[in-house]
């Protein structure tokens, strides 16, 4: 068996996932994180004296204050937000020892508070910068609710913002201690020298849409975490419906806010996330709102090598599709595994791909409800040695995104196949042996997941690294025509070259894939008599890596007439497959594949617009494998009228025999089915019918 294709499907629903979505808080005296539907992302409000009483507290009593208030939260797959607070009006402050204060506006513009500050943030950055249980980090430290401003109290200069002194100390410090954690600050007006993230802490107000508006202008949402909060303590509400509930039951009001999170490409908000689920109309909302804040990464489809030796290399590439509103803004690994049949892990690997680069859309049209500029499908290759004692037998292959906090699947694909503990199955693959099935059993729900989690402990990865090729092929030259029937064109083209080796070429018939070959020549059945058909065809290597296309070449097939065989491969994209029957290469099959898989109560192979030019008898030869000492049995159902076939041994798997059946045909479009209710039918090469 060869090189497997198969397209996957985005899951209707909505679900947690690290570092993104709606996002509940933990208040500055609150004991614990509130339990709120899809949530595994927390902004914790922390006093600043819970941290740092007296300048000579050491790091460790930032460490020791962590591991109890975040106690177990690795388990729930929970990751924080961290915003220190001094000055939290009507509830208190929490001023440091030896730090002037008491005059509300002079208190902010020390430089006993200035040197205080950047040393404690440099604090701050060794005990949280590695911290696994750190999502990002607010810039907070300064003014009310550490918000970065005083107002109604206003500075001598007349503004209420954080002076440019104290952004430069601020953020100098920032940037030195924190390497591996995203910092965002309030405002974006202020610490513009600074590739700094937005935290918007009115989001969605009209009163405040200034900040909206400056962050699509300060454009730096590839890179950096944009966060926020829906408020509704003030200001406007006509469009907010002045609670989380009155958004997320309307639809308008809803759309609204969908409206800023895709122009802004926020990832995670707050407030608005109190909402009731119960209440089936605000469910609804909120089911839309998840799907878009953050990353959505959706598998369009995957090839993977079908059967390997032990010790041979396994070829896996994906396409994905960001369908969110930001990128995921850390470097996670992807891995591949192939699992037991109990579910366990028998070998596991990881690709060399950097899923930060798998961006959304931008360019957000209200009007359409989508990007003016989609986003761009990724395809990740990945080319994998296995090891030599890995057992013979059949695994299914899976992928997932590893938290390194301890390699386990941490991050999700938005697919309908998904397996419980975060992996998304997407085949069968055989070691020594062809696979018995591609079946891959029952899928779970991934909202109810909840067994994913982390590790505070690090540790060396220990699987696989996959190389990687991306290097394409040349484009293959000079394709031709070198015969046509009534039914089918066959075509030639030159060989292309590759740094690595051509694996194979996709054949192209108007545009739409029609089939592949590991030859430079390809027949195209189940065609219609005098039709025209445009061709074009290129070449891939083992990685997936494409070339450009050939040159396009026009054929008209000839005029149909009594005598004319027809000729129709198994692999022929006008037929139909199903219920687990699938393409595999087959290099003495006169496509250069064949279709297996067909019957055990499930698999069918139906082909489909066999144009007969006369109703009659027809002969029909039936070229098949099969590789079982016995003779292998199948159901024909041709326009209805049903036999049972039995096929004898060709010997092996590589082997082609033709079995013969007379037929009845009646003018005009016609299909013949194959299937077995017991037991496996043969794999098929194609059909040959030959009017009597």
């Amino acid at each position: 068996m060869g090189t497997i294709m198969v397209k996957l499907t985005e899951t209707p629903e909505a679900f947690n996932n690290p570092i993104m979505g709606f996002r509940p808080s933990r208040g500055i005296n609150d004991s614990s994180f509130p339990n709120r539907e899809y949530a595994d992302i927390y902004k914790h409000y922390i006093k600043y004296t819970d941290l740092e009483m007296n300048a000579t507290d050491s790091v460790q009593k930032i460490k020791d204050w962590s591991n109890k208030a975040w106690v177990g939260i690795e388990k729930k797959n929970i990751k924080v937000v961290p915003r220190v607070v001094i000055v939290y009006p009507n509830v208190g402050e929490y001023w440091p020892n030896g730090v002037p204060h008491g005059d509300p506006v002079n208190q902010w513009l020390t430089d006993t508070l200035k040197s205080r500050l950047v040393a404690f943030i440099a604090k701050l950055g060794q005990a949280w910068d590695n911290d696994p249980r750190v999502a990002f980090v607010e810039l907070g430290l300064y003014g009310k609710w550490a918000e970065h401003h005083i107002y109604p109290n206003k500075f001598p200069d007349g503004t209420h913002i954080i002076p440019l002194s104290f952004q430069k100390a601020l953020g100098d410090a920032s940037n030195a201690a924190f390497h591996n954690k995203k910092m965002l600050v309030r405002y974006t007006d202020t610490f513009t020298a600074y590739n700094f993230g937005i935290y918007w802490d009115s989001f969605a107000l009209p009163d405040d849409a200034v900040t909206g508006n400056g962050e699509i202008s300060r454009n730096n949402w590839r890179t950096q975490i944009n966060s926020g909060e829906v408020a509704y303590n003030w200001g406007n509400q006509s469009n907010l419906g002045g609670s989380p509930n009155g958004t997320l039951s309307s639809v308008s009001n809803t759309n609204y806010v969908i409206d800023w999170i895709m122009k802004t490409h926020t990832s995670s908000l707050g407030w608005i996330s109190d909402y009731t689920a119960s209440n089936p109309a605000v469910e609804v909302g909120a089911t839309a709102m998840q799907k878009v804040l953050g990353y959505r990464f959706v598998l369009n489809q995957a090839t993977f090598t079908g059967n390997v030796s032990p010790g041979g290399t396994l070829s896996v590439s994906f396409q994905v599709t960001n369908k969110g509103s930001s990128p995921f803004y850390y470097s996670w690994p992807v891995e591949a595994n192939l699992l037991k049949s109990d579910g366990t892990v028998a070998w596991k690997g990881v690709f060399q791909a950097d899923i930060r680069s798998w961006l959304p859309g931008s360019d957000w049209n209200s009007a359409t409800r989508a990007y003016n500029q989609a986003p761009t499908v990724n395809t990740v290759n990945g080319a994998f040695k296995l090891p030599t004692t890995l057992p013979n037998g059949t695994y299914t292959l899976a992928l997932s995104i590893l938290d390194p906090a301890g390699w386990q699947p941490g991050a999700r694909f938005a697919n309908t196949n998904y397996y419980t503990g975060g992996r998304t199955p997407i085949g069968k693959v055989g070691i020594g042996m062809e696979p018995t099935n591609q079946t891959l059993g029952s899928f779970a729900s991934l909202k109810s997941d909840t067994t994913l989690g982390y590790s505070l402990q690090s540790s060396a990865y220990n699987g696989s690294i996959g190389s990687t090729d991306i290097q394409a092929p040349t484009a293959p030259a000079s394709l031709t025509s070198t015969a046509k029937t009534t039914s089918s064109i066959s075509l030639s083209w030159s060989a292309s070259t590759d740094n690595v080796g051509v694996a194979g070429y996709d054949v192209y018939r108007n545009s739409s894939f029609v089939g592949s070959t590991t030859s430079t020549s390809y027949t195209d059945t189940g065609l219609k008599a005098s039709t025209s058909y445009s061709y074009m065809v290129s070449a891939k290597d083992a990685i997936g890596n494409v070339s450009g296309n050939s040159n396009a070449i026009s054929v008209t097939t000839n005029a149909a007439s009594t005598g004319t065989t027809i000729t129709i491969e198994a692999e022929s994209s006008a037929n139909t497959l199903a219920g687990g029957a699938v393409v595999v290469a087959c290099g003495s099959c006169s496509g250069g594949s064949k279709v297996g898989y067909v019957g055990n109560n499930r698999g069918t192979l139906q082909f489909n617009r066999i144009n007969a030019a006369t109703a009659g008898t027809y002969t029909l030869i039936i070229s098949y494998v099969n590789g079982d000492a016995a003779a292998r049995a199948a159901r024909i159902s041709v326009n209805s009228a049903i036999a049972n076939l039995s096929f004898p041994s060709t010997g092996s798997w590589s082997t082609v025999g033709t079995y013969q059946a007379t037929v009845q045909l009646k003018a005009g479009d016609n299909t013949i089915k194959f299937s077995n209710a017991s037991g496996w039918a043969p794999d098929f090469d194609r059909i040959q019918l030959i009017r009597r």
